[in-house]
């Protein structure tokens, strides 16, 4: 087939020859560079995140979780994890130092850099794009206001929920018999957990300070856990007051592994003990049991969790309360 005129031709030449230069001169270690100046950037800038409830310090806390083994309880991680993390773009420049030595030589004057200012640019671009990803992973943790509205009637049970007798961390037998007119939220936890156990726990703390003192005064929190044999009253305890719950509002409750399982079965909180890692696998669910017995809602830890529990909590409340419906709108603090 003719070309008319080899425009295309000489620009694929261009083209072929910029890329070889591009990887033969100095525009991939300048790039090299620039990206590992800029993830050392981000490292720390996740490290240092202050605390808050805006997309960034989630996304650092979810970050430090899943990389750095963080513990929102009490702040700690594994700094050798963090340390690695911390020195792999120095390895990466000394090693970037070391083989293109000679060409960059010729980088240590400004008028040296302004000659590879596309693979700094394009450094820049891979960085705005990542960030950019980052920002759309924050705004899909969306704001209540974004949120669908609480369904309500429409997504209620009234399932019956096995019956169970169990010791809280203060060494109090709980029976669920016994708190028939309440309303009572069922989740399972481990002490150990440093995933998605203190989401859970931040859930809780977060809803009951948000929550009037007429919905508290009905509400009972109770906690399975999911390590029956290693969660002591002890670190059930610690578990606890780390988190600034009160006893009875919050019970955290064990027995005998066997009677356990049996119990966390019946209410669906499916658990895997993993081996390689020492991790129990487990379904993050919050269970409302309203003031007759009844499982009414069952939701899992989602961005949309903290908005619709609360406004569950609210309406159950509210009919355990024995108020007139107008009392739901006065526990919203709405005229």
């Amino acid at each position: 087939m003719h070309l008319p005129s080899g425009k295309p031709a000489s620009g694929f030449r261009r083209l072929g020859g910029a890329c070889a230069r591009f990887f033969t001169g100095a525009g991939l270690p300048v790039f090299l560079l620039t990206v590992t100046v800029l993830y050392e950037a981000f490292l720390l800038a996740v490290l240092f995140a202050p605390a808050g409830s805006g997309p960034w310090s989630r996304f650092a806390v979810d970050f430090k979780v899943w990389c750095f083994s963080y513990d929102p309880r009490t702040g700690g991680m594994a700094w050798a994890l963090v340390w690695i993390m911390l020195l792999e773009p120095v390895f990466i420049t000394g090693l970037v130092l070391l083989v293109w030595r000679r060409g960059l030589g010729a980088l240590l004057t400004l008028q040296g850099w302004w000659r590879q200012r596309g693979a700094v640019f394009a450094a820049g671009a891979v960085a705005a794009a990542a960030f950019g990803g980052l920002y759309i992973y924050g705004l899909a943790d969306a704001s209540e206001a974004d949120l669908p509205p609480f369904p309500g009637e429409r997504i209620r049970t009234a399932l019956e929920p096995p019956a169970f007798e169990l010791t809280d961390q203060a060494g109090q037998t709980v029976r669920l018999a016994d708190l028939r007119g309440r309303v009572v939220l069922v989740t399972g936890i481990y002490a150990l957990c440093s995933l998605s156990c203190p989401e859970i726990l931040l859930e809780l703390r977060n809803l009951l300070d948000g929550l009037p003192p007429e919905a508290r005064e009905h509400l009972s929190i109770l906690a399975l856990s999911l390590n029956p044999e290693y969660d002591s009253p002890l670190l059930r305890a610690r578990i606890v007051s780390a988190y600034n719950f009160t006893h009875p509002e919050f019970r955290y409750l064990n027995d005998e592994p066997e009677a356990m399982r049996e119990i966390l079965a019946r209410l669906q909180f499916a658990h895997l003990f993993n081996p390689r890692t020492g991790v129990i696998d487990h379904a993050n669910l919050f269970i409302l049991i309203d003031a007759d017995g009844r499982i009414a809602y069952r939701f899992t830890l989602n961005a949309r969790t903290g908005h619709w529990l609360r406004e569950a909590v609210l309406q159950l409340t509210a009919e355990a309360s024995g108020t007139l419906p107008g009392f739901e709108t006065a526990l919203r603090g709405e005229p």
